[in-house]
């Protein structure tokens, strides 16, 4: 399908360095290529993605396979970029500091989005783009980091951060999950949909996901407001009462509800509607558990109501919309 002006590509950018975990380069290389496969058939922007390596050489993984890649990192924009899982010691990985700095860091203050696995993180905080940022790294260096980069929030307990623009995975699966998010920001859920159920169809995941898809309303500027929103992505499945939202942030309920409009374009009980909505929407793909059990884990006793409001807002019944990531 040839591409017009009207539907601009959409560029994604692989970092590939010796020693890097040569199965999380290739996962994300497969479902790069089944994003772009699927989003060809569809009206719409489409995918270009490359391999990367400094020089653009072929990469040697850490179990001595040689990866060829595309070309070498150069002054090209990227709307994404992606950095894998590298298995080696930090030290090493200040060998090639200044090589890949130079070229990763217009991308973090263009920014950019940037998901990274592991150690593929290194090269952000010794940037200092995380510095008073949430992340996440593999378990076995997340000391050496927290030593290496002090005024990061290493979160050793999370296997997803979000910090505004940039995501961090500690393991594989989550770093799956990232990449069934990005298909979903960049052509929607019918790509995302077919990737889920041709790549990622076996993955049943141990934590929540679903805030993740929120945060392009968390780049407002109105601190206390990003502060209610966090709360509500983290409690959502409690009982929650706006009126006693607003009193322990501050605020009179009415003031509240303008202030959060004012900043996210979305009433409060909406917000957390969707919120809920999309947690809803992740445990229906990704688990096994019963429509009624989905309805109380994400906020809603009654399961009817849960029912009603889902096949409202997304289009479809709970049960249909879990059919189609099945079929």
């Amino acid at each position: 399908m040839a591409m017009s002006e009207e539907f601009p590509v959409k560029r994604v950018a692989v970092l590939a360095t010796d020693d890097v975990y040569g199965g999380n380069l290739m996962s994300c290389r497969d479902i790069l290529h089944g994003i772009q496969f699927r989003a060809q058939r569809l009206p719409g922007p489409n995918l270009e993605f490359s391999l990367l390596s400094p020089d653009g050489d072929s990469v040697r993984s850490y179990s001595g396979a040689s990866i060829g890649c595309d070309g070498p990192l150069d002054d090209s924009e990227w709307d994404v970029v992606i950095l894998p899982h590298v298995w080696t010691k930090p030290e090493k990985l200040e060998t090639l500091s200044p090589v890949v700095k130079a070229w990763l860091k217009p991308h973090l203050e263009q920014r950019k989005l940037v998901l990274a696995m592991g150690c593929g993180v290194y090269w952000i905080a010794a940037l200092g783009f995380l510095d008073g940022r949430e992340a996440t790294t593999y378990w076995r260096q997340h000391d050496n980091f927290t030593e290496l980069f002090p005024h990061v929030q290493w979160e050793k307990d999370k296997v997803i951060t979000e910090s505004e623009n940039i995501y961090c995975a500690a393991g594989g699966n989550s770093m799956a999950d990232l990449m069934l998010n990005l298909a979903i920001r960049l052509f929607g859920d019918s790509v995302a949909r077919g990737i889920s159920r041709d790549i990622l169809f076996d993955i049943r995941r141990s934590y929540d996901f679903a805030p993740l898809r929120m945060s392009s309303q968390r780049s407002h500027g109105d601190r206390l407001i990003e502060q209610v929103q966090a709360w509500l992505e983290s409690r959502y499945s409690e009982e929650i009462r706006l009126a006693d939202v607003a009193q322990s942030h501050g605020m009179s309920l009415r003031n509240f509800a303008r202030r959060f409009s004012a900043a996210t374009g979305e009433k409060p009980l909406a917000y957390l509607q969707r919120i809920r909505l999309e947690a809803a929407r992740d445990l229906l793909v990704h688990s096994d558990k019963s429509i009624k059990h989905i309805s109380l884990d994400v906020g809603y006793s009654d399961s009817s109501y849960f029912c009603r409001l889902f096949r409202t807002q997304v289009g479809h019944t709970p049960a249909a919309y879990r059919k189609q990531f099945s079929d």
